[in-house]
């Protein structure tokens, strides 16, 4: 239940996120996922599109006045109202139990920590994405080929010299195919995976594919040991990728 929306932004929006939270969790409701929890909305600015944070008390939704002013603000919902969900249901990717255990499992180097960050991250991102696109991919349109082929496109210049830096763009666009195989949205004759395979050829390494590959191929509701193992086997490819 949205319990309340403010602007901290002074440029208004309040009613159209009302809106287009009630028609998300509308659509959400029909597959049978209601949140339990409370929801505060707040429009603020923020460099992102949006985030959330959740607690055993409440959910707060926060919406970038950019995010407002789009047509992505129903899709960016519908996938912070995922990771909401996955949160309440204890789903292994959103359980801070879990994620006590991942920081005495997995080793990674510590120039690595930024990367691995954005890439675990990623990892939630599909989860909540699994929900998402039941009520936001369902009416034909190309938004979300869209919106992920553009952080594919974008990266191709934004690479540097920093290795780690560049495996953590490297996971992003594994993280942006991954998420289109998952969904059945690109085709292996796309020009994003000429993108892609560029960026990793310019950095010096051979990654998407592999990252590709393990985003799309996550195992939908993995116990918390075999979730362990993932992450694992995403920091030894990183690692590996680094070394290489």
């Amino acid at each position: 239940m949205l319990v309340a929306v403010i602007d901290r932004t002074g440029r208004g929006g309040t009613r159209k996120v009302k809106t287009a939270f009630e028609e998300v969790t509308e659509k959400y409701a029909s597959h049978g996922l209601s949140l339990r929890l409370p929801v505060t909305a707040e429009i603020a600015r923020m460099a992102i599109m949006g985030a959330s944070k959740s607690t055993s008390e409440r959910h707060t939704l926060f919406v970038s006045a950019r995010a407002v002013e789009s047509d992505l603000l129903d899709g960016l919902i519908a996938h912070e109202v995922g990771h909401m969900l996955r949160t309440e249901a204890g789903h292994s990717s959103h359980n801070a139990d879990v994620f006590g255990a991942l920081h005495h499992e997995v080793k990674i180097p510590r120039a690595a920590e930024g990367a691995f960050g954005q890439a675990f991250n990623h990892i939630q991102d599909i989860y909540a994405d699994d929900l998402a696109f039941l009520v936001f991919a369902s009416d034909g349109s190309d938004r979300a080929y869209e919106f992920f082929a553009a952080w594919v496109d974008g990266n191709t210049s934004a690479g540097g010299t920093n290795r780690w830096q560049n495996i953590g763009l490297a996971t992003t666009n594994g993280f942006a195919l991954g998420n289109l195989i998952r969904h059945r949205l690109i085709g292996s004759d796309d020009k994003l995976w000429d993108l892609a395979r560029s960026f990793d050829q310019k950095a010096g390494f051979s990654l998407v594919d592999d990252l590709a590959g393990f985003y799309a191929n996550l195992p939908p509701d993995p116990s918390r040991e075999a979730f362990v193992g993932e992450v694992k086997r995403l920091a030894q490819l990183m690692t590996l990728a680094a070394s290489s």
